[in-house]
């Protein structure tokens, strides 16, 4: 038998399951079923991103959804970072009551968020932020950003086909994505329910942040009022 509802969880550029894995925790404890993508070449190690094209992440989510399909009826996809990009890719299956994007980018890298954060590491001299810049530009192949940037530019327009309820979360203190992508999916799309919501204090893995149970909460309601 047929769970009534799932989550399908879709991870960002150059991250793991593990970046939305305390929203599958919660859905998990709210009897909801969940299913994280695996992006192909994500596997943690760099060089299996080299060569790995947008098309293939796609696929990547469409088959995720496919499993997520043999044992529930109604889905929700949420889309974490880029993982909203390829939520907007996805094929309209008849079985998708919504989609949630949290924090995806149209205007990726805030630079101004970024500066503030490095002088908040000279000033306190812990350099947390300056250390996981430094990791991040390691992790991520240039052949990989060609392929995000691909993804994003094919994506832009896409969003106006999207025809579920839509629910967009964006941190306020990102540093990776500008809040005004938030803005832009949801002054562009068509779809028939829509809701923005804009979060403080977060930052980009806004699943992990300070009001990550707000932010929960709110994903749980917008899923309740939609199933």
């Amino acid at each position: 038998m047929k769970n009534e509802i799932g989550c399908l969880l879709i991870h960002g550029l150059g991250g793991r399951p593990d970046e939305v894995a305390p929203l599958a925790k919660y859905m998990q404890s709210r009897g909801i079923a969940t299913f994280s993508a695996q992006l192909k070449g994500h596997t943690g190690n760099k060089d299996d991103l080299q060569g790995v094209s947008y098309r293939q992440w796609i696929e990547s989510g469409e088959r995720a959804f496919e499993q997520l399909s043999s044992f529930c009826q109604n889905i929700f996809i949420v889309g974490f970072s880029m993982g909203g990009l390829i939520a907007a890719n996805l094929p309209h299956y008849h079985n998708v009551k919504g989609v949630i994007t949290l924090n995806t980018p149209i205007y990726p890298v805030n630079f101004s968020r970024m500066a503030k954060n490095l002088i908040y590491d000279i000033k306190t001299r812990k350099f947390g932020y300056l250390r996981s810049y430094l990791l991040s530009s390691f992790k991520i192949p240039f052949s990989a950003l060609i392929e995000f940037l691909k993804l994003l530019n094919i994506t832009k327009s896409k969003f106006k086909d999207l025809c579920y309820p839509l629910f967009v979360a964006q941190a306020m203190e990102d540093d990776v994505v500008l809040p005004k992508s938030a803005l832009y999916i949801y002054n562009n799309t068509n779809s028939p329910s829509k809701i923005i919501k804009f979060y403080r204090p977060a930052d980009h893995f806004i699943c992990h942040s300070p009001i990550a149970s707000e932010l929960f909460n709110d994903i749980l309601t917008f899923i309740e009022q939609y199933s």
